[in-house]
This record gives C-alpha cells, sequence and structure tokens, in this order.
C-alpha cells in the first residue's frame, strides 16, 4: 500500500499527464485536418490565380485598344496597335501608320511579357469561330489593329480586320477565357464566353 506522499504525488500528476496526452491529440488531428484542406483547396487556389491573370491581360489589352483609338482621334491620323509575338505572349506597341514630325513611328509600348503562361489569339472579322470555341494561343499572330482618324476600324467593315482577341491560359486549359471585341466603329469591350444572355458581359 502505497504511503500518503506516494498517493498524493499521483493524485497530482495523474491530471496533468492525461491533459498532456489530450493535447497530442489534438494536435495531430489538427495536422491532419490542415493537411486535408491543403489537398483539396491548392488547386482551387491554383485555378483562382490564374483566372485572375487573364482577367488582367484582357483588362490591359482593352486599355491598350482604347489607347490606340483615343491617339488616332487626337492626332487626326490613323495609329496602329501592334501586337508583336508570334506565340501570343502578352506585349504591344502604338505606332502612327504614316509617320511625321507630329507622329512618331512608335507612341508608346508594353515590351512581351516572356515569362507569363497567358496568351492571346486573333480573329479576323470574316472568320471568327462561334464564342464557344476558343481561339488557340499565336492565332494570327503577329497582328495590327488600325484606327483611323474617325476612330474606325475600317478593315473589320470590309472583312479582314482583326474583330476578336481571346485571353487564354497555356497551362490550364480550363481557366476562364476572356474575349475581347472590336468594331467596324472601333467600340472595344471583354466579354465573358461563359456568361448566359442577359448578363452585361456576356458575347455576342
Amino acid at each position: 500500500m502505497l504511503g500518503d506522499e506516494a498517493g498524493c504525488h499521483m493524485l497530482i500528476m495523474a491530471p496533468d499527464q492525461a491533459s498532456a496526452g489530450l493535447t497530442l491529440i489534438e494536435l495531430l488531428i489538427v495536422l491532419v485536418l490542415s493537411a486535408i484542406v491543403l489537398a483539396i483547396g491548392a488547386p482551387v487556389m491554383g485555378r483562382w490565380v490564374r483566372d485572375i491573370e487573364v482577367r488582367s491581360n484582357a483588362t490591359m489589352l482593352l486599355s491598350a485598344l482604347h489607347a490606340a483609338r483615343s491617339e488616332a482621334l487626337l492626332r487626326n491620323t490613323s495609329v496602329t496597335l501592334d501586337l508583336p509575338d508570334t506565340e501570343g505572349r502578352p506585349g504591344w506597341q502604338l505606332a502612327c501608320a504614316r509617320v511625321t514630325s507630329r507622329c512618331p513611328a512608335q507612341i508608346r509600348r508594353k515590351v512581351v511579357d516572356t515569362g507569363t503562361a497567358v496568351r492571346w489569339g486573333a480573329a479576323k472579322f470574316g472568320s471568327m469561330p462561334s464564342f464557344n470555341t476558343a481561339l488557340g494561343a499565336g492565332r494570327e499572330m503577329p497582328a495590327s489593329i488600325q484606327f483611323d482618324h474617325s476612330g474606325a476600324v475600317p478593315a473589320i467593315a470590309s472583312g479582314v480586320g482583326i474583330a476578336r482577341l481571346d485571353v487564354t491560359h497555356q497551362q490550364d486549359a480550363e481557366a476562364h477565357r476572356m474575349v475581347v471585341l472590336i468594331s467596324a466603329q472601333g467600340m472595344v469591350r471583354v466579354c465573358d464566353p461563359s456568361a448566359s444572355a442577359g448578363h452585361p458581359q456576356h458575347c455576342h
């Protein structure tokens, strides 16, 4: 039979030992649950990041087209937006169609981004597939869109000008695709091929 001192020692230690064992089990449960959440969430997070890349590049392309049209109106002459990369990597240059002392060969540019997996593909007005069909990376590249002094794009009216640009992600075929549309009048907008009819970003 244990003495009073030994018995008291066991009674005092037992709750601490039980508490320590319970904490270890809880820690293991948390680690297992964290691993499961990461395994499930990592692909979703990756898709979300790629979708943001595509959307930001579509916005950048839209801004470049707006800038080209604005320069044409401001300078009262034709201005071209050149998309120079054969692989469809993002990059552009604004240039005057007819170089003069007041209208340079290069107005401004964005150097081709060789480190991104985002790609552009283009289609002429007369050969555009349905919006359900994605334009391949680098299709019709290099490409040029020329705005005249009134801000219009005459080549689209004649059916031979670039009227559509698809923005896709080379590393993820399921990433959200965005489409930039250009009208013969020079109006440009971004649309979402997955948006339903009636949605502001519906492609039509």
